[in-house]
């Protein structure tokens, strides 16, 4: 259904999907509980920018390879001078190595095959300073869901859902890498119930 892919795919009516759903106040409360307090943040696949207003106390960099949801996002934010917008695709190195203190991977893995996810995993290694932070939070595959979680990946146009192990398994495989102690966490639970959300804190080690 190329008509309605065509319509989700545009960031403004898919801002509307997620709002109606209550995804912003989820995704807010918990990035506020998970993230470190302060610092340079990379998030990546950071869309339109819908709940970028929680991340206003970092030196913010948002990074997604759509023109259209960038655009929108840098006119939000325009006034100010800490949050940053960057279309590009993170494989072509568009930070210098140790830049940032922590990264929010949120919500991607699922749109990502194998070689892209170790590829993605491989160069946030090289961004982030000693010890810092890869904060993986996604929707989880389990053998409970049920059609509403299908659903919504279907929405998302996510292709490759994956357990936690699975998601443990591709970092345990990148070099320079420890995953920690990982938090399943339930959803919105607005009109539609997704499956839940794990938080995956991944650490970069010497």
């Amino acid at each position: 259904m190329p008509v309605l892919s065509d319509l989700i795919s545009s960031p403004a009516i898919w801002d509307v999907i997620q709002r109606v759903l209550g995804a912003p106040d989820f995704k807010k409360q918990l990035y506020s509980a998970v993230l470190g307090p302060s610092g340079r943040l990379l998030d990546f696949g950071c869309a339109d920018g819908h709940i970028a207003d929680v991340f206003l106390r970092y030196e913010y960099y948002g990074l997604d390879q759509d023109p259209r949801a960038i655009k929108r996002a840098a006119e939000v934010f325009r006034a100010h001078a800490n949050m940053h917008f960057l279309c590009a695709d993170i494989r072509t190195r568009p930070f210098s190595e140790g830049y940032f203190d922590q990264v929010l991977f949120a919500g991607t893995i699922h749109h990502l095959d194998e070689r892209q996810l170790s590829d993605v995993l491989v160069e946030m290694q090289r961004l982030l300073k000693p010890g810092g932070t890869i904060h993986i939070v996604e929707p989880v595959r389990q053998a409970s869901d049920g059609w509403q979680p299908r659903l919504l990946r279907w929405l998302d146009r996510g292709r490759h859902p994956r357990s936690l192990r699975q998601i443990k398994e591709a970092v345990q495989a990148t070099n320079g890498l420890e995953p920690g102690i990982a938090t399943l966490h339930r959803p919105y639970g607005a009109l539609i119930q997704d499956c839940d959300f794990v938080h995956l804190p991944v650490r970069k080690v010497e």
